[in-house]
């Protein structure tokens, strides 16, 4: 969900973008890679830190053509711009950047250097450089300058500008256009480029399976003309177009329309995208397009039909809405089809994900075991897959409780993370009366090398705490990891922290003083201030680290939020 700063904030968030990347280009275009831009910022920080993430996307975006045959028939910029607008698209991506942060959000040259310092070289120097050029450009002072660019809204920009009488020699030019594509159109319907196959038999030949071994599936498989098209449009997708061969997971018609699953085939240094293509009576084209966590082959949600795909070694699937004592009902499955799924998507809840339990079945080698993944009614949306650590991987109450806490309670967001891994550092009464809880860690596998979070949970699956902080990312073993969280109970703060057998001794640094604790398993307790008692204000509280050493001297540091 939004955060409030983030909702107020968007209007400003998109103009940084687009002023940043409007190079002159078709606005609908420029209009798309800004929303894109900022809908790509994760939410939930004040607005300068949403700016300086904001700021990283942009410096990271690659360049765009800017071919423009729309303006053959059709008005260039339905937002006529300004002196400074125009001057401004004569810079380079990075100047606009700065400038923009200069100039319109009012940043000193200092400032606004510091705020690309990080990804870009560039010195204050070079800002003051960049709106001298802009002030001879515009021959306007910098007030001017900034008037026009802060009244200009981009929500404004129309995605189809007005058609306008097409001039004589355009016409001209466009007649044997059209008869070049009335002579390619069979062609390209019958003729174009057929992605690849891949044979039912090959998944069953490996104990791991993966999105490599998908065999196509579907009854239109056969339909060359209709795969031809399919790639041809994904390939000439200008957002996200596919990176080596093509290859087709999924050809059928789905509830009147004809679909086509494709993936692409980036290699080692990339994950694969999965693309979809419809073909309708009124409508036909690429309609979403997602980068997969990794080449797991799970389960992906198709188009606005509540249907989802699943490899052929993912068998026997159920679902039910994550819950202490989820309700499970089976799904069919039809040619690697499953019949649709009943969302309430108007009630949004739990992230609007369900928890999905299969059961992981090769033929070749390897044993049957439990599968879950979290999947939404949004073919964009992750699916991550999640797995338990150590003794919690047989607790079946703790992963219904997990889950839950999971995708309803806030400790780990859903739609931008890879594939999570949960564990369990201890179980027992909370002191003060606080009643029984379990410290939890939640690790994510993308972002690479993100630290993972902690939660104490109670029995039914709430949360008890905000996300506390671990010394793990994603492929840190259960052994040596340690957790903390701020936990509050009767007005009064405590710092909780527990650790795997593999940690010797907890011990906290800073302001609350030294504290210890040592065991195979050490938790540690200590009593922090009062919410509300001087000189610790409401949403103050102490700086604090805790300390886990291992037996060989290894030590790490983690702080509880």
């Amino acid at each position: 969900m939004r955060s409030a700063a983030f909702r107020e904030r968007y209007a400003d968030l998109l103009r940084v973008a687009y002023l940043a990347l409007d190079d002159g280009g078709p606005p609908d275009v420029v209009l798309a890679r800004a929303r894109r831009a900022v809908r790509s910022v994760r939410p939930g920080a004040p607005y300068p830190r949403l700016r300086a993430r904001l700021a990283a996307v942009l410096l990271a975006s690659p360049p765009r053509p800017r071919l423009r045959p729309h303006r053959l028939l059709f008005r260039p910029d339905p937002l006529p711009p300004g002196p400074a607008r125009l001057a401004l698209r004569t810079l380079s991506p990075h100047e606009r950047l700065v400038y923009v942060l200069h100039r319109v959000e009012g940043l000193t040259s200092p400032e606004a250097a510091a705020e690309v310092s990080e990804h870009l070289m560039v010195s204050a120097w070079d800002v003051d450089r960049t709106a001298t050029a802009m002030d001879l450009a515009t021959r306007l002072d910098a007030a001017s300058q900034r008037a026009e660019l802060r009244a200009f809204d981009p929500l404004l920009v129309r995605l189809r500008p007005p058609p306008r009488p097409p001039r004589l020699w355009a016409a001209v030019l466009l007649v044997p256009v059209v008869a070049a594509a009335l002579v390619a159109r069979p062609w390209a319907q019958d003729g174009g480029e057929v992605p690849l196959l891949v044979d039912d038999a090959d998944w069953q030949r490996t104990a791991t399976p993966t999105l490599a071994h998908w065999p196509t599936r579907g009854g239109s498989r056969g339909d060359r003309a209709l795969l031809s098209r399919a790639a041809a449009a994904w390939r000439a997708h200008r957002r996200d177009p596919p990176s080596g061969p093509i290859v087709v997971l999924y050809a059928g018609a789905v509830d009147g329309a004809a679909v086509v699953v494709l993936r692409d085939s980036p290699g080692y240094r990339d994950a694969p995208m999965v693309a979809q293509y419809f073909e309708r009576r009124l409508s036909r084209g690429v309609e979403s397009v997602r980068r997969l966590d990794s080449d797991f082959g799970g389960l992906i949600m198709l188009g606005g039909t509540w249907r989802y795909l699943l490899p052929p070694w993912l068998m026997d699937p159920s679902l039910a809405v994550p819950g202490a004592a989820p309700q499970w009902r089976p799904l069919a499955v039809r040619d690697g089809l499953t019949d649709p799924v009943e969302w309430r998507w108007f009630t949004p809840r739990c992230q609007n994900y369900l928890l999905f339990r299969m059961t992981h079945r090769p033929v070749t080698g390897g044993w049957p075991r439990r599968v879950l993944q979290f999947a939404s009614h949004n073919p964009d949306a992750a699916a991550p897959r999640v797995w338990f650590r150590g003794a919690a991987a047989g607790d079946e109450r703790f992963q219904n409780i997990a889950s839950h806490a999971v995708a309803c309670q806030g400790a780990a967001s859903l739609s931008d993370s890879g594939d999570l891994r949960v564990g369990r550092l201890w179980t027992g009464d909370l002191p003060d009366g606080g009643g029984p809880a379990s410290l939890t860690v939640v690790d994510t596998e993308s972002p690479w090398n993100a630290p993972g979070s902690a939660v104490l949970l109670s029995p039914t699956g709430r949360t008890l705490t905000q996300r506390g902080g671990t010394n793990s990312d994603y492929s840190t073993g259960e052994s040596g990891m340690a957790a903390a969280v701020w936990w509050l109970a009767k007005d009064r703060w405590h710092l909780v922290a527990a650790a795997g057998p593999g940690v010797t001794t907890l011990r906290t640094a800073g302001e609350l003083g030294d504290h210890q604790a040592r065991g195979p398993r050490p938790f540690l307790h200590v009593r922090g201030p009062a919410r509300r008692t001087p000189p610790f204000p409401a949403t103050y509280l102490p700086l604090v680290w805790v300390v886990a050493e291992e037996p060989a001297g290894t030590r790490t540091t983690i702080t509880p939020s």
